[in-house]
């Protein structure tokens, strides 16, 4: 009876410390996945996962701050991650963090590290997405390193060649070095432009004490800079010749302008004369369609000027006949006695000398 006691009162301890074990078991376990505290949702998305899977540890800055929950795929380049933080961190975490997966040592877990963002982001909501960035793989960074050192191969390869090249005298770098007349050339070459370089000083030098008042107070340069009454004076004379060249053309442009107005008035009166003219029923009009009529009022201008100077012979011939020359003599004599009782006019000259 007492053996049966003392077996029931191990099963209870037994039982007793296994329930105890187990219960400080699952909290440490729920305290290591934040089951039992406050938590909140973040997601993020990657193009590769890495080899993460739910359950691995999230860091904020370095620090343990919650677990991965569960990963999906949306599609065949982006892999939604959804974590779950504990709810102390949210007042810190910002909408512009950035989930980066890495790992936990060399040999470790795959973890996500968040790091804060650059500038001042909206804080994180329940749910809220936050960016991602990817490290690069150690394949592609062996295949970085396998191209750079073919690179390098190749460069090495091709100085081999150039060398080679030179030590056999190819090329321009051989004759060079080789051949005094290029070496003369080149020192030649160098000379110069250190007598040019030497030059060039000597030009600012000097060009630096024209301008320095306390050396060249007298210099024309350092006059035109700084004398305040030159730019006066250029503007004055500049004035003056204004006035002289619109003085000097003044009047041509007056004269100019009015024998334009006197070329319109004549312009206008011969357009009123031709538009008066009837070409119809007029003489002008019979003078230059009709060329019977234009021929007619030729000969007609013809007699008229040969009637004329007959008539003028004349009259020529009466003066000179003994029976009408007294009458002449005293229309002459009236002629002149009228002249001389006529008032002088004095004339006027437009541009008197001066």
């Amino acid at each position: 009876m007492r053996k049966e006691q003392t077996d029931v009162t191990k099963l209870g301890v037994f039982v007793t410390l296994a329930v105890v074990l187990f219960t400080v078991a699952v909290y440490y376990i729920g305290n290591q996945q934040n089951l039992f505290g406050a938590n909140f949702r973040v997601n993020t998305v990657f193009s590769h996962a890495k080899g993460l899977q739910p359950g691995n540890n999230v860091r904020y800055s370095g620090i343990d701050v919650g677990i991965v929950d569960r990963i999906e795929i949306v599609n065949d380049t982006a892999i939604r991650v959804e974590m779950l933080l504990e709810r102390r961190v949210r007042s810190f975490m910002r909408s512009n963090a950035v989930a980066k997966i890495g790992s936990d040592g060399l040999v470790g877990n795959m973890i996500i590290n968040i790091n804060p963002g650059q500038g001042v982001g909206e804080p994180i909501t329940e749910g809220g997405v936050i960016s991602s960035t990817t490290n690069m793989e150690t394949d592609e960074v062996m295949n970085s390193l396998e191209s750079t050192t073919e690179n390098i191969a190749l460069l090495t390869e091709k100085l081999l060649e150039i060398t080679t090249a030179i030590q056999a005298g190819q090329g321009p770098v051989a004759k060079l070095l080789e051949d005094p007349t290029w070496s003369h050339y080149l020192s030649q070459t160098l000379h110069r432009l250190n007598e040019t370089t030497n030059n060039m000083e000597a030009i600012t030098q000097q060009l630096h004490n024209d301008l320095d008042p306390s050396r060249s107070k007298d210099s024309p340069l350092s006059f035109l800079l700084r004398d305040t009454t030159f730019g006066k004076e250029v503007d004055q004379l500049s004035g003056e010749i204004d006035s002289l060249i619109l003085q000097r053309t003044q009047p041509i442009l007056t004269h100019m302008e009015e024998a334009s107005k006197d070329i319109a008035t004549t312009s206008a009166s011969l357009r009123k004369l031709a538009e008066g003219i009837d070409l119809e029923e007029g003489l002008a009009g019979t003078v230059l369609k009709d060329s019977i009529a234009a021929e007619d009022l030729r000969q007609i201008l013809s007699n008229l000027n040969e009637g004329t100077y007959r008539f003028n012979e004349n009259m020529e011939a009466m003066k000179h006949n003994f029976l009408f020359r007294r009458y002449f003599k005293k229309q002459e004599k009236k002629a002149k006695k009228a002249e001389k009782q006529e008032p002088s006019v004095a004339t006027f000259s437009p541009n008197p000398s001066k």
